[in-house]
């Protein structure tokens, strides 16, 4: 039986390339379902859980916005524009505050 490394999509040999790929690089990412609702995160490593203090199961399913590392530094305007780039399926830069699961504040 495959070992399924928390994905909770179907096999997909295009995101086990991109997972393969950065995994290797000490990159923290998720990756997200842009054809359901939220866009839910359908995957995420090791280092964006050590990073946000999250566990896997924490995190799967939520939208990938990721409110719930959203705190009292967080801007709303960010926020929306994070939104906006999702819904437009457009590239954009945005410098926005998060926070650990311990509410420590972090930037990326």
């Amino acid at each position: 039986m495959p070992v399924r490394r928390g994905h909770v999509a179907p096999q997909n040999t295009f995101l086990g390339t991109i997972i393969r790929k950065f995994e290797g690089q000490n990159k923290k990412f998720i990756i997200a379902n842009a054809r359901v609702q939220n866009c839910a995160i359908i995957y995420c490593n090791d280092g964006f859980c050590e990073m946000t203090g999250f566990s896997r199961p924490d995190v799967m399913q939520k939208p990938c916005t990721c409110d719930f590392l959203h705190g009292p530094e967080t801007k709303r305007h960010d926020i929306a524009q994070i939104a906006q780039a999702l819904l437009g399926s457009e590239e954009r830069k945005v410098e926005v505050t998060y926070y650990h699961k311990n509410d420590l504040l972090f930037q990326k």
